[in-house]
């Protein structure tokens, strides 16, 4: 049996909320739309799953759009705005399969009301960065929450990569409400924008900014929150490899813009720059505190995930993806001492997370649910730990 199919009960087993319902159905689909798991991989087949993790968001969508967040009424007790979008990528998948009339009707239906949701209701405002120099729409920061104006590192990995499938997803299927272009700028935009309000100097992000206050709620550079933004940014580009391996021209037109060139651009380099400032907190045994510079907070395990996940998705971005794709995505060339670099840092990481996962396939001294402000087990640390799997599979094999 492979360690991803030893880690699936539990993550399968958790109670989950919205953002919860997302990271695990991330998990599952990049575990399925994996073409180098082992002969004994152990597991079933993913797409009924797949299609579970769907059919309960939508059935607790609430009225206003947003998926998976009616748990015992409308879906006012999950407050979510940022966080509900995290499933999206799975749906955009799915009506790719084919599915039928009704099934695609349904799907059709419940992630456009999502998008609608944040296209036009969900709560915005500018960083108070930018607000002296003439902020324009592109300015307005999608807050991750519908009772307080805020934003959140977590909310790189929840809401931009959805307006990437989305945006990727009408170029194939056009349909005149929605914009591609506009949906990839909107998409890279909102990390930029987000980096604005909570990313420091040395590159690690804060975790919470009021905008409305205009005062951090946490400054505290959480490592989890930084590991969803690198997750987040990493998901972005791997969709538009996705998309154009089968040679999407529509999107290589939309990627040769200026515009949307310089923000990939920027959106790459605040990606390697938080990276590059988390490492700088490593423990001799591959861990990391909870506050990164902190070493009062307890130590933590999901951070290594998180990062051993996404230097080896940046390690198959720059080694195993097409030149002529690369250039349309417009990466810096890296040296092999950097690459050699990245793929012994993933490997230490890696290994410090399994030395953390107990007899029953829980991985341990994660940010522990339902407060993550201890270490415990929880739902997205599965997830992890199966993403990083995965992504190791695709780098090495």
């Amino acid at each position: 049996m492979s360690r991803i199919a030893f880690l699936l009960p539990p993550l399968l087993s958790t109670q989950r909320s919205s953002w919860e319902q997302g990271i695990a159905s991330q998990a599952l689909l990049e575990t399925y739309t994996q073409h180098t798991l082992p002969s004994d991989h152990g597991l079933p087949d993913l797409l009924p799953y797949l299609h579970g993790f769907v059919h309960d968001a939508i059935v607790r969508q609430a009225d206003d759009g947003r998926l998976a967040v009616a748990l015992n009424g409308d879906g006012t007790s999950d407050p979510g705005a940022a966080d509900p979008t995290c499933i999206g990528e799975t749906l955009y998948y799915l009506l790719r399969k084919f599915p039928t009339e009704v099934d695609f009707n349904r799907l059709i239906s419940a992630v456009e009301r999502m998008l609608d949701y944040v296209l036009k209701t969900c709560p915005r405002a500018v960083v108070e960065q930018i607000v002296n120099r003439n902020p324009s729409q592109d300015d307005l920061l999608l807050s991750h929450r519908i009772d307080a104006l805020q934003i959140w590192s977590d909310t790189v990995y929840m809401l931009p990569p959805f307006l990437a499938a989305a945006a990727v997803y009408y170029t194939q299927h056009p349909n005149p409400q929605y914009d591609p272009p506009s949906l990839l700028r909107m998409a890279i935009q909102q990390v930029i924008l987000a980096a604005t309000a909570l990313q420091s100097s040395d590159g690690e992000w804060s975790h919470i900014y009021d905008l409305t206050e205009r005062k951090f709620q946490r400054k505290g550079f959480w490592g989890v929150g930084n590991g969803w933004v690198c997750g987040g940014i990493i998901r972005i580009f791997r969709t538009l490899v996705s998309s154009l391996l089968p040679g999407n021209e529509q999107l290589k037109d939309i990627l040769l813009n200026t515009e949307v060139a310089d923000r990939l651009k920027r959106c790459y380099d605040l990606l390697t720059h938080t990276l590059k400032a988390c490492l700088h907190h490593i423990r001799p045994d591959g861990l990391f505190h909870d506050v990164l510079d902190d070493p009062s907070s307890f130590v933590e395990t999901n951070l290594s995930q998180q990062l051993s996940y996404s230097l080896y998705r940046l390690l198959h971005l720059h080694l195993h993806t097409p030149p002529h794709i690369r250039d349309a995505l417009h990466l810096p060339d890296v040296s092999k001492e950097q690459t050699d670099r990245w793929a012994a840092l993933a490997g230490q990481l890696r290994e410090a997370a399994i030395k953390k996962t107990d007899t029953l396939g829980f991985v341990r001294d994660v940010c522990g649910s339902p407060t993550f402000d201890k270490p415990g087990t929880a739902a997205e640390g599965q997830a992890w730990a199966i993403l990083m799997e995965v992504a190791r599979l695709d780098w090495e094999y």
